[in-house]
């Protein structure tokens, strides 16, 4: 028995690279379209029938491959119909008692006769090779692809008693197509043997036949040698077939096994992201606490101090309201009383001295201001910090200018990577566009993070930023109310940031050779960079874009002044 004319077409699923073991319909193991549906079936489970189709009056029984899927079961896999089955050759054929062998004896998975049968936990007979890609990538339970029964180990058994049938039912119907090739009738003209084969009019003629004028100048072979002829022929088409199928085969397993590999590449990574940002987390923590612990022992020392000298100083009060208080009473007292003594007591007044507590304010000065030192190098580094990720953070997108935006002053490449000034203006007709001769990105920008880089000449004037789409045509309806465009650019020798509505001075910078502009649209933020020293120039925190669609913004002014897109 040869091997299925054809293979069940592929139809890959979107996800039968993640779990090809459970989109059954999907692989090329299996037909695609549900079989018992098209042959009737209703019942999948063990006690199921095999429905048999008769042959068709010009199939060879040698070539067809079987078509349903009766075995499988659990049981004897050959069990016979007890039904009448149509006659293959007309009226008078007899029943033929191998009909049902090429059914019963194929594999539910490829559809084709049993190679190396086995038997798995539910008791179903599939294919070695079938059941083991069948279950190559399965991560869990074994599911029967028949009854979808379950079980927790593989179970592979080989079923010696069904390769010994199946070898008796290979020769039971070669056997049964000789005998039906043997009784057919012969040439309803001549009632000879039709043992000759036309190729032109692809019919079955007797030797008679062949000399008539018919058929005479036609292309004629005896039957077994075109049988022949044409069975290479198909064994031609049935290897490239198979070729191809294992090929798919081939690419598919390349594929899966790359694909799991990105996955563990990606998981690599998410691990390494996940490290990288927990290890700074708890180096920041252990800064902190540390940074706090020093405070603490500041404010330590600053209460302890000022505890002693609070104590020092009450005891001295106390000291001196005492003697204050004799001095007063002394002083009252007549002048016979009060002259007493009074030497002594001005020697005893003289010899008091106030003793003024020790005071650390210097010290604890030295130290707030070392804190002080720390905590705006912190700021510092972690501005830089922040600088650094808004640079290297952000997906780098590709943008090509859009002609249709730009001013009549400007000329555009065409393949839209630069934008250059001229001086005679192409378009008299240029209202719409207004003063600026700016033009826009392609590219609209409704979400996440971005950048792109630019490079400038050092000749006329020039800026970059982003712009509403809405800007497009502002100058045609008149001045909007909204801010609609953050820009940076160098003009006249000074640079400027830019806004619809404000200018400020940006001083002390060097002019840069490429800009790289980076926008976060949830945080509303659009940033400048020297692209070349990764040195941030000037920072749009705040930007509003309310939902609407912002596009890169380039406007260049003056002889020899252009912007080219860097890829």
């Amino acid at each position: 028995m040869g091997d299925a004319i054809s293979s069940p077409t592929l139809n890959p699923h979107p996800k039968s690279l993640l779990f090809p073991s459970r989109l059954w319909v999907s692989s090329p193991f299996f037909p695609p379209t549900n079989p018992w549906r098209c042959l009737g079936r209703t019942d999948m489970g063990c006690n199921h029938q095999a429905i048999s189709t008769s042959p068709s009056p010009q199939a060879q029984p040698w070539l067809c491959p079987p078509q349903t899927l009766g075995v499988g079961g659990k049981g004897n896999a050959f069990h016979q119909e007890n039904e009448t089955l149509s006659a293959p050759w007309g009226p008078m054929a007899a029943p033929n008692p191998t009909a049902h062998l090429p059914s019963e004896a194929s594999c539910p998975i490829c559809l084709e006769y049993f190679r190396d049968p086995v038997s798995i936990h539910c008791g179903h007979n599939f294919c070695r090779d079938c059941i083991t890609r069948c279950w190559e990538w399965c991560t869990g339970d074994f599911c029967c692809p028949q009854c979808k029964e379950t079980a927790a180990e593989r179970i592979l058994c080989p079923n010696r008693e069904l390769a010994r049938m199946l070898e008796i039912a290979r020769r039971l119907s070669l056997q049964a197509a000789h005998r039906d090739a043997a009784g057919q009738e012969g040439c309803r003209k001549h009632r000879e043997p039709l043992s000759i084969y036309c190729k032109d009019d692809e019919a079955f003629i007797c030797l008679i036949c062949r000399e008539s004028r018919l058929h005479r100048a036609h292309v004629m072979l005896p039957v077994q040698d075109a049988v022949q002829e044409y069975k290479e022929q198909i064994q031609s088409h049935l290897q490239a077939l198979k070729e191809g199928r294992d090929k798919l085969l081939g690419f598919r397993e390349v594929e899966l096994r790359r694909n799991w590999e990105y996955l563990e590449k990606t998981s690599t990574e998410r691990q390494k992201v996940l490290g990288v940002f927990e290890g700074l987390r708890l180096f920041l923590e252990e800064q902190e606490h540390h940074l706090l612990a020093q405070l603490e022992n500041t404010e330590r020392d600053v209460e302890k101090t000022q505890e002693e000298n609070v104590t020092i100083l009450t005891k001295e009060i106390s000291h001196l309201d005492t003697i204050i208080q004799e001095v007063e009473e002394k002083c009252q007292q007549p002048a016979s009383k009060f002259l007493q003594d009074i030497r002594s007591t001005l020697s005893r007044l003289g010899k008091e001295n106030f003793q003024q507590p020790t005071l650390l304010l210097p010290d604890l000065e030295r130290n707030l201001s070392h804190f002080r030192e720390k905590n705006n190098a912190l700021e510092e580094i972690l501005k830089n910090f922040k600088e650094i990720l808004m640079f290297e953070l952000p997906e780098k997108m590709s943008v090509t200018l859009d002609p249709s935006t730009a001013h009549p002053q400007l000329s555009v490449s065409v393949d839209g990577s630069s934008v250059r000034w001229e001086d005679a203006q192409r378009d008299a007709a240029n209202e719409e566009f207004g003063t600026d001769p700016f033009v826009l990105g392609h590219q609209g920008i409704t979400s996440g993070r971005c950048c792109w880089e630019v490079e400038v000449t050092p000749k006329g004037s020039w800026a970059v930023g982003v712009a509403k789409e809405s800007l497009k045509r502002r100058e045609e309806n008149g001045a909007s109310p909204e801010v609609e465009l953050w820009s940076m650019g160098f003009c006249e020798g000074q640079f400027w940031a830019l806004s619809s509505f404000e200018r400020m001075t940006l001083s002390q910078i060097q002019v840069p050779k490429r800009v790289r502009v980076t926008l976060d649209y949830e945080r509303g933020q659009v940033a400048f960079f020297d692209a070349d020293k990764r040195a941030l120039i000037f920072i749009f925190p705040s930007a509003s874009f309310k939902g609407e669609s912002i596009h890169p913004w380039f406007l260049v002014w003056g002889e020899g002044s252009q912007i080219t897109l860097c890829p």
